[in-house]
């Protein structure tokens, strides 16, 4: 690369080798760059013109710029940073000089300094001190960027994307609207009062693109020489803004401004609006807190990439149709989950092809949409005026129900047309666009009848994020359909809808990329599972990306529901008869990062058979592993329901088992006298294995529902409907048994065995009370993890139990005994622990699946308890014993598999450091790294688990320096999780997480490295 200085950085952090050649992840400058980085390395407005951009975990990390021969002044440093921050793609910018490297925050602006001085970094390092080196390295070096580890680093810990440049563009808009909407008088019409906000976001919209305009130097060659060339002069009085909204409204046609009303505007501009647009304009910050301040970075709308400036745009418009939206769960999709979405969708997209989002809102996934096809259709060259606009008629489809969200789309598709046109703009005719409304993006209701327009074209790709419980009014009015004439649909899912539609669109070779509710594919119920197994045999092959652990750390802005990413027919997947499944992790950085920590490591491939034959298989495989999936399925196959067992024992339904009485309800009944002769169990008495007095009396005189008598008549189960609030362990499912008559609520099922062998009522409390509930409600259920930590009746009689005829009375003994040993202590875990195995002997559970559901208690607390605090404790380092325990189970399971041969057996090296130090007050790991070794000679009775060298750690930092080759997409670039094979060993590098050194993971791990093995015998070469 350029200069001396700058190729010494980049080599001693890991980004060149020593031959020159670029990291995979890294694009340089004279190389093929994406659309989403030419403002960062070839467009000379933006005027940054950096060497390369290293992208990791699906994203851009850092913008390498180097200084050249002579120190930079400050006016070079503080261009090339106010650049990069109104870039806003990656959060690190490098600059290079002779001497050293400076490091910027790219997601934060200083305050305001004189221009004289230097703008602040976040730390210098020096190239002549070998020390400085390896700390830059250690900070943000290559490995510390790819596994993750940067945000922990000193530097990293800093730096936070809600300050990113598109968040304080927002903020600053946000407040200028309102203060635009409070110079309508409070006394005004109740007409002005309701225009108010629509008029001052017509006002913001034209100072936007006024402003992209100017900046961009579109705008100055054709201005009237009545109308000054400066923004803030253009607002500085109600006749020039009038007269620029007159030229705007003459020069530009298409659908630029939707919101058109010349009359209304004249009307309600007055002076006073003006003034904070000048403010906003000039660089004084209007949000209330810092109200006045000056900025040391102005907005520049020719750096700003147009996704941001759509993406703001859309969010700011939905503050005055703010019911409406909602109404249509119209939700906001962050730019960052639409690169995820699309990424799979263009990897080998075919030339020329036709991309519809079916209900695209403000347009988001189309303006991301329009820039990959514009690069893929002018084939890495510049883009010529002819191919953008094609593009933009002849390949670009939206449909929505709402007006002004299509004005949007509109809007920000000419934004990105006019940024993506490379040809000189040498008229005024060559800014003028064709309408889009009426001709690609329509407004129509999907679900209803298409315009033909549609239906007369096969597209490529159909993408977007539907909305998740707006029923349209066609929809609302048409009968169900029958099997014949529409494929099945899961109850209460509009969206499934959209991907019916999809599969139509896209024909028999399109590719679907669509954000969708997680709910209905992890579903029991049978009109979810029909719709399922239809929709993955029709739209083979198919990836489903669970994005639901996100779902409470501000993945979408205004919503919190589980989200999948429901992906087919793309690159990614290309085996019809298998599925690709996986869950990107809970991260306690994700709000400040936005980083989709999504890899090789996150996915795996299941049979499709299986998932169609056993629906509970998808999410095990999902939320936790094709093992547990295997273990899910032999309880599926091997055991009858809850409900099936009861029924052969003669508890039937209604009579004596059933939901508790409910008391709050718009219609009372008056309550049984009876019941007032009755204690009544609540969430707040109820005590896991046995009830403990004193429970509560009966003293309502109504209620919403009453229910039989009879199923209050003991002995009896009583079954908690509230996930492990009560359990005897955090995670653990929980019920109790009573000898005595009791009333209970709606939050409890229960089971009288009055008419039963009394001994299956203590069976089942020892069963429901074990970790293997825990496992199957976790991993086979189809709520924990997804939208609430209950147990609903028809979840609870799903659960698979032993015959209850038919069991060994040694085995029924055991659980007998463990259930009354853990009831006297629920609080003892070695009592717990041996009704554990009590019940996996009960059920016949091999070594192997032993550990699976010994491990479910902490995967059902991480599914249940979605706060920060109660997952903070998952990502803690793991300590010295669970890094034995997980080495263990490496070696015992590939051990097994030795011990026939007898010849040789692994070993493994476990150190007492990390390999990258973690953050234990951010709550962020650093990586850790063991060692395995083949040995001589059959394996003992004891895997064998030794203390590491710290001298192999060394070994393992120049193979990963090494390690220049990457077989994945780009956006599976991640290398949190690796197994880096040298000559004599195997080194497996993992975060310190405490998650991902478990005796379940070890199961797992073990897998894959004799899956390693294999292809290592067949192709006699060392995987790296």
């Amino acid at each position: 690369m350029n200069s001396p200085a700058f190729r010494s950085a980049l080599e001693a952090t890991g980004y060149l080798d020593a031959e020159g050649r670029p990291a995979p992840g890294m694009t340089v400058s004279g190389s093929e760059v994406p659309p989403r980085l030419r403002a960062v390395i070839t467009d000379e407005r933006v005027g940054l013109k950096a060497e390369a951009v290293f992208s990791a975990q699906g994203a851009p990390a850092n913008i390498f710029k180097d200084a050249g021969g002579d120190p930079p002044t400050a006016s070079d440093l503080r261009s090339w940073y106010e650049a990069a921050w109104n870039v806003g793609v990656a959060p690190l910018l490098w600059i290079v000089t002779p001497t050293e490297v400076r490091l910027y925050d790219c997601y934060a602006t200083p305050d305001e300094l004189s221009d004289t001085l230097e703008p602040p970094e976040l730390e210098r390092f020096q190239l002549d001190s070998p020390d400085r080196l390896r700390a830059l390295d250690a900070a943000c070096g290559r490995l510390t960027t790819e596994t993750g580890a940067f945000w922990s680093s000193h530097i990293g810990s800093r730096i936070d994307r809600r300050h990113r440049v598109d968040r304080e563009l927002l903020a600053e808009i946000s407040a200028l609207e309102d203060q635009l909407v409070q110079q309508t008088p409070v006394d005004a019409s109740p007409r002005a009062r309701a225009l108010a906000r629509d008029i001052a976001q017509r006002f913001i919209g034209r100072c936007i693109f006024t402003w992209y305009l100017l900046d961009r130097g579109l705008a100055q060659p054709f201005l009237p020489a009545d109308l000054p060339s400066d923004l803030g002069q253009m607002f500085a009085t109600p006749e020039s803004a009038l007269g620029l909204f007159g030229w705007l409204r003459t020069t530009f046609n298409g659908d630029l401004f939707p919101m058109d009303d010349p009359g209304a505007e004249r009307e309600h501009l007055t002076a006073g609006h003006l003034e904070p647009i000048r403010d906003f304009i000039e660089g004084r910050s209007l949000i209330p807190e810092r109200k006045g301040q000056g900025r040391l970075f102005r907005f520049r709308f020719n750096a700003i990439p147009i996704d941001l400036i759509s993406s703001i745009y859309q969010q700011f418009a939905r503050s005055s149709a703010l019911d409406e939206a909602n109404a249509q769960s119209l939700h906001y999709t962050p730019v960052e989950l639409v690169h995820l979405a699309l990424d799979p969708i263009f990897e080998q997209f075919p030339v020329g092809g036709a991309v519809i989002d079916p209900a695209c809102g403000s347009g988001a996934f189309l303006v991301e949409a329009f820039r990959r096809l514009v690069w893929r259709e002018s084939e890495g060259r510049p883009a010529s005026r002819d191919v953008v606009r094609k593009v933009l008629r002849e390949q670009l489809f939206g449909i929505d129900l709402n007006r002004s969200a299509l004005g949007i789309a509109a809007f920000s598709l000419y934004l990105a047309a006019l940024e993506l046109d490379e040809d000189p703009i040498d008229d005024l005719v060559d800014l003028k666009f064709d309408r889009l409304i009426g001709r690609t993006l329509f407004e129509a209701d999907s679900l209803g009848s298409l315009p033909d327009q549609v239906t007369s074209m096969e597209f490529a790709a159909v993408v977007g994020n539907p909305p998740w419980t707006f029923v349209s009014q066609s929809e609302a009015a048409a009968k169900p359909a029958s099997q014949d004439d529409d494929p099945p649909r899961p109850r209460r899912s509009p969206d499934w809808a959209f991907l019916n539609l999809a599969a139509r669109l896209a024909g028999q070779n399109g590719r679907v990329g669509m954000v969708m509710k997680a709910t209905p594919f992890f579903s029991k119920d049978k009109q979810a599972i029909a719709a399922r197994s239809d929709l993955l045999q029709r739209m083979t092959p198919t990836a489903l990306i669970n994005l639901s652990f996100l779902r409470r750390e501000k993945l979408f802005p205004d919503a919190v529901g589980p989200a999948l990413l429901f992906l087919a027919r793309c690159a990614l997947s290309t085996t019809k008869d298998r599925l690709l499944v996986g869950s990107i992790p809970w991260t306690p950085d994700f709000r400040r990062t936005g980083v989709f920590n999504v890899g090789p490591s996150e996915i795996r491939s299941i049979p499709l058979d299986r998932v169609l034959s056993i629906p509970p298989f998808l999410k095990a495989a999902t939320f936790g592993s094709v093992r547990d999936g295997w273990l899910i399925e032999r309880l599926e196959r091997e055991f009858p329901t809850l409900g099936e067992a009861l029924d052969r024992i003669g508890i039937k339904a209604r009579t004596h088992r059933g939901q508790g009485f409910k008391i709050k309800g718009k219609e009372q009944t008056k309550s049984p006298e009876d019941y007032f002769d009755l204690k009544v169990v609540t969430p707040e008495n109820f005590t896991p294995f046995r009830l403990r007095e004193p429970l509560d009396d009966f003293d309502y005189p109504t209620l919403h529902r009453t229910r039989s008598r009879a199923i209050f008549k003991g002995p009896l189960l009583l079954c908690s409907k509230v996930g492990s609030e009560a359990a005897a362990q955090r995670g653990r499912y929980s019920s109790a048994v009573t000898e005595s008559d009791n009333l209970y609520t709606q939050g409890f099922f229960g089971v009288s065995f009055a008419e039963a062998d009394t001994r299956f009522a203590y069976l089942l409390s020892g069963i429901f009370n074990s970790c293997l509930t825990a496992f199957q409600f976790a991993l086979g259920g189809p709520t924990w993890g997804l939208e609430r930590p209950t147990v609903e009746p028809h979840d609870l009689l799903s659960l698979r139990v032993p015959h209850l005829g038919g069991i060994n009375q040694t085995q029924l003994t055991a659980v007998l005994d463990a259930d009354r040993v853990a009831a006297e202590n629920p609080n003892d875990r070695d009592a717990l622990m041996a009704l554990d195995r009590a019940v996996f002997d009960l059920y016949d559970l091999e070594p192997e699946e032993a550990v699976l559901a010994a491990g479910a208690v902490d995967q059902a607390r991480y599914l249940i308890f979605e706060n920060r605090k109660e997952r903070a404790r998952f990502v803690q380092p793991a300590a010295d014993g669970e890094m034995r325990d997980y080495a263990r189970q490496i070696v015992s399971t590939v051990d097994a598999y030795l011990r026939s041969r007898g010849e040789r057996h692994l070993e493994a090296h476990i150190y007492d450091r990390t390999l990258i130090a973690p953050n234990y007050e951010g709550l962020i790991p650093g990586v850790t790294a063991i060692r395995l070794t083949m040995s001589l000679g059959a394996p003992g009775a004891e895997p064998v688990v030794r203390d590491g060298n710290a001298a192999d750690l060394a070994v393992l930092v120049r193979l990963l320096r090494g390690r220049f080759e990457a077989d994945v997409p780009p956006y599976l670039n991640e290398r949190r999780q690796l197994r880096i094979y040298s000559d004599d060993a195997l080194f497996i590098l993992k975060p310190s997480e405490r998650r991902y050194w478990t005796q379940t993971i070890g199961l797992n791990d073990a897998d894959v490295i004799l899956a390693d093995h294999w292809l290592r015998r067949r192709d006699g070469a060392p995987r790296t």
